[in-house]
């Protein structure tokens, strides 16, 4: 299945973008490849495309901030395991302890870095994580207030939930934050009334449209006593960077 970019959206090409930078088409990969300026990879040449709106958020941060960004880590470690910024990975578990086995620490340490971590997840699921990050760091409370950490309940629509993590992500892009984490408990989907099909369209809309775009690493846990064999077979095809690493990391008992 292939979607096609947002048609409301201007898409221009690296000489384009260059052009209302006025900066050289090297400034431009070198920003892209360190994170820095947001791009799509579009077909098998994995050609740059840059929305007109991300190019002047990235102008107007460039011209208030004359200093140099600083450099970000180019990798997350999960368990043990380097996850390289840009991946869109699937996590599988099977009991409450589990649920926690990578959320907690994927959030707690993404906040003590001073990165922007999004929890998408039913309340419960939330307030059962951030109580048990706020064991053993306080930082919780300010995080929320200073929009470091954002929180949702998710939204039964695949297109309006990608366009609320890009708002949401260009936002705290704008306030300062260069590198950011995505936690989604997937049984969020089920209790909106979600369907299978949709929760996959959306994993493909996510996929194609925000995944890459940005300086994110994104993890999607799904608890198989909430979802079929089939469904969460599926799951897993929609989350091909999963499979650059072991995925016996990735499973929870």
């Amino acid at each position: 299945m292939t979607l096609q970019p947002d048609q409301n959206s201007e898409l221009l090409n690296i000489k384009e973008a260059a052009a209302l930078l006025k900066v050289s088409e090297a400034s431009l990969r070198r920003w892209t490849n360190a994170g820095r300026l947001a791009c799509m990879r579009l077909g098998a040449k994995r050609e740059r495309r840059f929305k007109r709106e991300d190019l002047m958020a990235f102008m107007e941060d460039r011209d208030a901030h004359q200093a140099p960004a600083p450099r970000r880590p180019s990798e997350v470690l999960l368990e043990g395991v380097a996850i390289e910024y840009g991946n869109h990975i699937c996590t599988l578990y099977e009991n409450d302890l589990g649920r926690l086995k990578w959320s907690v620490p994927f959030i707690q340490d993404g906040l003590r870095n001073g990165e922007g971590c999004l929890l998408i997840a039913t309340k419960a699921v939330r307030d059962e994580v951030l109580a048990h990050i706020g064991e053993v760091w306080d930082g919780v409370p300010e995080a929320i207030e200073k929009g470091q950490l954002i929180q949702s309940d998710g939204i039964p629509d695949g297109e309006a939930m990608c366009r609320f993590v890009e708002q949401s992500v260009m936002a705290a892009t704008r306030a300062g934050m260069r590198s950011f984490r995505l936690l989604g408990d997937m049984s969020w989907c089920l209790e909106l009334g979600m369907s299978y099909d949709d929760l996959l369209a959306y994993e493909v809309r996510y996929n194609h449209d925000i995944a890459r775009r940005f300086p994110l690493v994104s993890v999607c846990q799904y608890d198989v006593r909430d979802f079929s064999g089939p469904a969460v077979l599926n799951a897993l095809k929609c989350h091909e960077d999963t499979f650059n690493y072991s995925l016996s990391r990735f499973l929870a008992s």
